[in-house]
Formats: C-alpha cells, structure tokens, sequence
C-alpha cells in the first residue's frame, strides 16, 4: 500500500526552514524577464532546506506510486502514459538515467518534469498528512534573496566556492547542502547552484521571445551548467513541463507543520 506505515516512515520531508511572510522586491533591471522590478506579498512559509534527493524520491518509486494515476494531475497522467511529447524519453516512469543516479543517494533528483515533481508532492502530502507542494517563483525568491534584494543567496558579490555553478568547474551535481556557507538569508542551501528547480508558477512569453507550443513553468535557480549571471536570485528560466535536463530539479514547500 503506498500509504501504508513502512512507506510513510520512509518517506522524508527532511529538514526545513521557516520563511517570514511579508511584502518583499522582486525581479531586477539585469534581463527583460525580471524586469520591471515590483513590490509583492507572500505568506510565511516553509521550505526544505535542499531540493529533494535521489534517495527521498526513490522511496516514491519503490511504493510504486508513480504507477498510480491518483497523484497525477490529468496532463501528468497523459504524459507519464506517452499520450504527450517526451522528446527522446524513453521510460518515463523513472527519472531519466535513473540507474546512474540511484547510485548518489544524496545528491538532487534530476532528470524530472514537472509533471514527476508534482506527482511526487502529492504522494508525499498523503503519506506525511502534510500539504507538500512546488513554490511559486515568488516564494521561492523570497527564501532565497531575503528583505535586503541580495543578487546571491549570500550576498552581493558572487563567489565560486559558495556554490557549484559553472565557475566552479565540477561539471556535474554533488551532494545536496554540501558546500558550507552557501544558504540564503533563512538558511535554505542550493539556491544558487547544483540544480535549477521547478516552481508551481506559469510564464507568459516576452513578444520576442520563441518557445514550444503550450504552457510553460518558471524554474528557479542556477546549476553547475550556469554562469554566475543566470545563477543570480532573481534569474528566470522556462520550460515546457513535460521537459526534463540532468541539471533540473524540485524542492518542495509544507504547509501544516
């Protein structure tokens, strides 16, 4: 039974850190998409101190509830049964090269739409009778940047060694929350590099920009595959939801605690 007690014990919300509510600035004068800059309100909330990992979503696979179509939206369950485009995918009820990453228990689950990371929320919320769920960008800029409008989760200068972006040079993910001193104001950690994360937020296109069809989602964040510049906090990304990258992940937010 997925919600049964082996499965509920096993399943981990991890650590997490309270976000005040409050009005806040968001967005920047650095790139159209955070541009213009704006006052916006958020809730207090909490957010897992890292995104969730290899070993936390496979105890989702291990229930077998990516099997089951009640923790699936309607466009996730169309997409999970190749009824929507996978672009190269060819399994898509585990995370592409899942093989390779059940093997780094500790590091981001990557390689996930955001089709697979809302599944995963909705299972969790059942299992730990907590509402888990995907950030809105807003949220998740909040927890990153604080009050003071800081450009890096630390700070106002960028520094390779509080975060595993392309500066780095490591070229691939390490282990979440590993590297000392990169948090954010309230003690979230990986909001500027390792992996770009999913948020619940839609994006509208600017005139000139060029997408796929459809409805696209807001990722947050910056990567090992990221310059400095696009690890910032207020750097927008976007996506089809049905896509996937290797430097693409989700953490969640819980409500109830």
């Amino acid at each position: 039974m997925t919600t049964g007690p082996d499965y509920a014990s096993k399943a981990s919300i991890g650590l997490t850190k309270r976000i005040p509510g409050g009005h806040f600035r968001i967005g920047s004068r650095f790139h159209p998409r955070e541009y213009p800059p704006k006052t916006v309100f958020v809730a207090e909330f909490e957010m897992a101190h890292v995104p969730v990992t290899v070993s936390q979503y496979g105890v989702f696979l291990e229930a077998e509830a990516n099997r089951q179509e009640r923790w699936w939206t309607p466009e996730g369950w169309a997409w999970v049964n190749g009824q929507r485009d996978g672009w190269g995918r060819e399994n898509r009820w585990i995370p592409d090269a899942w093989e390779v990453q059940r093997k780094r228990l500790y590091r981001p689950v990557v390689g996930v739409t955001a089709f697979e990371a809302e599944a995963y929320c909705r299972w969790l919320s059942a299992v730990k009778k907590k509402l888990a769920r995907l950030p809105t960008e807003q949220e998740w800029e909040r927890a990153a940047r604080g009050d003071d409008g800081r450009p890096f989760p630390w700070g106002e200068l960028f520094d390779s060694s509080l975060a595993n972006t392309f500066e780095s040079e490591r070229e691939e993910t390490v282990d979440a929350g590993s590297i000392e001193g990169d948090a954010s104001p309230y003690g979230v950690a990986g909001m500027c590099g390792n992996t770009q994360e999913w948020t619940s937020s839609e994006y509208t296109p600017l005139p000139d920009e060029a997408f796929p069809p459809g409805p696209l989602r807001v990722a947050r964040g910056g990567s090992y595959n990221d310059t400095a510049f696009g690890s910032r906090t207020t750097y927008r990304r976007a996506y089809p939801p049905g896509y996937f990258y290797p430097f693409l992940g989700f953490r969640v937010v819980v409500e109830g605690r």
